[in-house]
């Protein structure tokens, strides 16, 4: 009998094709590209309460001496299975009990510390000993040893940022383990702040500088807000940290901030292609996302994800409120890919 020969079709191809590991960039459809950048983040507010009350409970039943963190990660319910609050970034927050000691390690991802509650602890990166207070920034870039102990008398409970999704993304997760539970302490984060100072007076920047007190970037806020014409009419009085020895962010893939809106300020409207999380440090107020109003108040964080436009209000008639927030703007500008417009 003879066989009847089968016409072809986009969708026999297309099948054709798959068995052998190709794809044809028509299955795109006639429409193409997205004409602006999209994002399956998802606008997000997490509530203090509920983060504390998982942060008490895990000291209860999570030991130190049988995992590496203690941690509650905040997850994206757009990002489905990958356990992160953006594509690029992941903010968590970390809680030590008095006489622990979080045990010394590196990685590849990069990774900060924002002190929210208690004070004497401290994290020693490289050999710097850096000792806690809140609003205090402390740096762990990648691939430096760190380690967290808490000898005061009070739990000490801080927010973790780390590029984890992005060097994930890249296949470049690595992590390992120091010789000893805790590295030696070599010197503390005040002398290389005191160092700094003499240095930059005389053009020579330190390269070690990972911790940043928060009465140092207070006393620079303040200052900033006295001065109405370096208000941002889209973050308020906003203060990026940088980093003293090339002048820019924080580190290269992370930028960190504080921002203080006046009492019953209101900013405009703006969207950028970079994302940002924030975390209330004081205050309470709203953010406008899109479709999505937020009421926050202090210890809550939500995330911004890329190209959605917003705004902050301050919701207190009488109190300022102070936000902590970090982006992943260093990546897109490094790649050109930065933008922003006002709406």
């Amino acid at each position: 009998m003879k066989s009847v020969a089968r016409s072809d079709s986009v969708a026999h191809l297309d099948g054709d094709m798959a068995e052998k590991n190709l794809s044809g960039y028509w299955r795109l459809g006639m429409e193409g590209l997205p004409q602006h950048p999209m994002t399956t983040v998802e606008p997000c507010l997490w509530k203090w309460t509920d983060i504390h009350e998982s942060l008490l409970r895990a000291g209860e039943v999570i030991s130190l001496e049988d995992s590496e963190r203690r941690v509650v990660r905040l997850v994206n319910p757009g990002l489905k299975a990958r356990p992160y609050a953006t594509h690029t970034l992941q903010i968590s927050f970390q809680y030590v009990k008095p006489g622990e000691n979080a045990r010394a390690h590196r990685h590849t991802p990069a990774a900060l510390r924002f002190v929210i509650q208690g004070k004497g602890a401290y994290t020693t990166v490289n050999g710097q000993q850096c000792v806690m207070e809140p609003g205090d920034l402390i740096l762990t870039p990648k691939l430096s040893w760190h380690d967290h102990s808490n000898e005061s008398a009070e739990p000490i409970v801080w927010l973790d940022g780390l590029d984890f999704p992005l060097v994930d993304a890249l296949h470049q997760v690595m992590q390992e383990r120091f010789s000893e539970r805790r590295q030696p302490i070599e010197k503390n984060s005040q002398e290389v702040i005191d160092q700094l100072g003499a240095s930059l007076r005389h053009g020579v920047p330190l390269a070690d500088l990972f911790h940043y007190k928060w009465r140092d970037a207070e006393q620079t806020l303040r200052a900033r807000a006295q001065s109405p014409a370096s208000k941002d009419r889209f973050d308020g009085y906003l203060l990026e940290y940088r980093n003293p020895l090339t002048g820019g962010p924080t580190m290269t893939t992370i930028q960190c901030a504080v921002q203080l809106l006046p009492a019953a300020d209101e900013t405009l409207t703006h969207r950028h292609t970079s994302t940002v999380i924030y975390h209330v440090f004081r205050g309470k107020g709203v953010t406008q996302i899109g479709d999505h109003r937020f009421e926050w108040e202090q210890g809550d964080s939500f995330v911004v994800p890329l190209w959605y436009a917003h705004r902050h209000s301050n919701r207190s008639t009488s109190e300022e409120a102070i936000l902590f927030s970090m982006s992943d703007a260093p990546v897109l500008k490094a790649l050109d890919l930065y933008r922003e417009e006002a709406c």
